[in-house]
């Protein structure tokens, strides 16, 4: 074949295509008459010299580059036209390769077969993809998704090659569930798609036990880099060989292997069993495994089928392969493909379990030698000043001071003043005398360094003075040993405290049990009467349920006692005495309530705000930050509330 010889193809006398038309009955002769001129030229390069085959493959690839040119901005996904340049586009990348063959010297072009150089190609090629697979898996690619109704849609998909998930939109599943990667149509989905629609060579669909993605890719070759790529990472994910048996007995190759994460097969009572990834931290003990969260410390390490998951799968699964972590409120069953890897997956855990839990022991005798008698102490005789409120100064940042009435509550860290608060687990250091900028801008006369001290948190500092030295003294000493004994969790009644305050910590201790015991309180709503109502709340969740609605106290900011809310200002005095109501305050609604005494009013109020200290920090944020815009326009919105001890006349 000669340089000069050109292969003329039937355009219907249209140089260029200005309209696309989606039927064409003629479309497959011609497209099968092309396909067969292709390949007569493609045959008749096979044993020609170097010199004939390439002016061969440079005349094919302009007559096929110039029709692509035609069709590349002239189709819509799904046309005919379409279907038309992805088979014409096949062929050209296909003769794009073979011209790559063509690089050798005229010299030795006679003596190497052709044979031998599409060999060396196509495994070239196929490390490329490989390569090229897992960073365009990472990033996604864009396919034509066919489903059982509807139109098909291009999704954009992508795969983590570490987990084996794959996504696309908002929905997902794991290849190590994945039965077949089917190549062309072979599904029920693909049987109502007809061919103009989509080509076969494009097709694939990867088929689950309870669904099926089927996909439509660009090329045959971006479908056999998905296809092969797919099943490599499939492979890896299930192929358990590089385990090294003879070094499993290590601990610290178990520790690398559950860190990094091992699939097992998961066996459920309800559904059918799985393929998931088990990871385990060696540092905190936490084990994760699809949806379930469990501890080592909280869990028992069990070989064989024991639990009633392995009595129901029967014959299923070997029992030398099976093991099951127990924990108190479930069991999490898993089988592995050998019984040497389950082996290392029994004796890893109960290791690790007994590490963790003997190093929880050391840190509380840790703790203990921390909290020593005297700084026990220190804080019991701190206790004893710091509940009552001591008179001080504060300096802010521009150097004016005020009066201050500063308290501590024990159980939280809290140090409050007048409207401001912080809490002491949040402070960095205390430092007594002038070491901030707030201080040293102030003489010696005005501040003496004897009597100032700070609290320096990460954003700003508290600044103090106080009346004497000997003052001073006891409130750096006693915080730092409060700060110390709240950190390491001491039980403040070992404390060597006065009965007095022995008994007002018993007191308050029991004060908030009030608020697990279900109570009955007349809600008032916005419309409506009023309806009564039992109160209960969660001491785990922290919700608090009145029949017929629920909300978390975590981000509750307050707590009223009175008419204070609009709601409550609707309701006339006779219909609920201000004295036995109150309010929850949230960013977005408030709860009512008017209890049946005044007492049961100021009990429950006064362990609410026990708990919403200890537990809220939204109301934390409310009592630190008293002009802050969320405080200033709920006041603004709430008139000023009428005296409870006033009555209608």
């Amino acid at each position: 074949m000669s340089s000069n010889e050109t292969h003329t193809y039937d355009y219907d006398d249209r140089g260029s295509i200005p309209e696309v038309e989606d039927v064409d009955e003629d479309f497959e002769d011609r497209l099968r008459n092309y396909q067969e001129s292709m390949q007569k030229k493609r045959e008749s390069l096979h044993g020609n010299t170097f010199v004939s085959a390439s002016a061969a493959t440079a005349a094919l690839s302009e007559e096929v580059k110039k029709r692509m040119e035609q069709l590349e901005n002239a189709f819509e996904p799904g046309s005919i036209c379409h279907q038309e340049y992805l088979a014409i586009k096949n062929i050209y990348e296909s003769w794009q390769l073979d011209n790559r063959l063509f690089t050798i010297s005229e010299e030795s072009a006679d003596d190497i077969k052709m044979e031998e150089i599409l060999t060396k190609q196509e495994q070239a090629r196929q490390e490329k993809a490989k390569k090229d697979f897992f960073v365009i898996a990472s990033l996604g690619q864009n396919f034509i998704k066919h489903g059982r109704a509807g139109k098909p849609h291009l999704k954009t998909v992508r795969v983590d090659t570490k987990t084996g998930k794959l996504w696309w939109d908002n929905q997902s599943f794991y290849l190590q569930d994945v039965t077949e990667i089917k190549r062309g149509k072979h599904t029920k989905v693909f049987d109502g798609v007809s061919v103009n629609r989509a080509d076969p060579r494009v097709c694939f669909s990867i088929v689950t036990p309870n669904r099926t993605l089927d996909l439509q890719a660009s090329s045959f070759n971006e479908r056999e880099m998905w296809v092969q790529g797919l099943k490599r990472v499939q492979h890896k994910l299930l192929d358990n060989s590089t385990i090294d048996h003879k070094t499993l007995d290590s601990q610290s190759q178990f520790l690398t292997i559950c860190s990094q994460g091992r699939n097992l097969v998961k066996w459920s009572s309800k559904a059918l069993p799985s393929t998931k990834l088990i990871i385990v931290n060696p540092v905190t003990g936490k084990i994760k495994c699809g949806a379930a969260r469990l501890k080592v410390q909280e869990v028992e390490v069990v070989p064989g089928k024991t639990t009633q998951v392995f009595e129901q799968v029967g014959s299923k699964v070997k029992e030398e392969l099976c093991f099951s972590l127990i924990h108190p409120k479930r069991t999490l069953d898993l089988s592995t493909t050998s019984q040497v890897e389950r082996d290392m997956w029994v004796s890893g855990l109960q290791k690790l379990r007994l590490a963790l839990q003997t190093s929880q022991h050391e840190i509380k005798h840790r703790v203990d030698e921390k909290t020593t008698d005297d700084v026990k102490k220190t804080a019991a005789h701190f206790i004893t000043i710091c509940t009552k409120k001591t008179k001080m100064y504060k300096y802010t940042r521009s150097s004016h001071r005020h009066k201050k009435e500063v308290s501590v509550d024990v159980h939280s860290g809290v140090i409050s003043w007048g409207n401001g608060s912080l809490n002491l687990k949040h402070v960095i250091s205390i430092a007594s005398g002038k070491n901030t900028k707030v201080l040293q801008k102030l003489s010696d006369k005005q501040a003496p360094p004897k009597n100032c001290f700070s609290l320096i948190l990460p954003r700003y500092t508290l600044d103090l003075q106080c009346e004497n030295e000997a003052t001073t003294k006891e409130w750096v000493n006693g915080l730092k040993a409060l700060k110390n004994v709240l950190e390491n969790s001491v039980d403040l009644s070992s404390l060597p405290l006065p009965e007095e305050f022995k008994k007002q910590f018993s007191l308050e201790a029991h004060s908030e049990d009030i608020l697990y015991k279900p109570a009955e309180f007349v809600k008032h709503g916005r419309n409506g009467r009023p309806h009564k109502r039992t109160v209960t709340i969660d001491k785990k969740k922290l919700t608090i349920d009145w029949s017929t609605g629920s909300n978390n106290l975590k981000e509750a900011y307050d707590v009223v006692t009175g008419k204070v809310t609009k709601v409550m200002q609707k309701v006339p005095w006779r219909q609920a005495d201000p004295r036995q109501c109150f309010s929850i305050l949230w960013p977005e609604r408030t709860l009512d309530l008017q209890a049946t005494t005044k007492m049961q009013r100021d009990k429950w109020v006064k362990a609410l705000k026990q708990l919403l200290l200890r537990e809220s920090s939204a109301y934390r944020r409310h009592i630190e930050d008293s002009t802050s815009p969320r405080h200033n326009a709920a006041r603004a919105s709430l008139k000023s509330p009428p005296s409870e001890e006033t009555k209608e006349n």
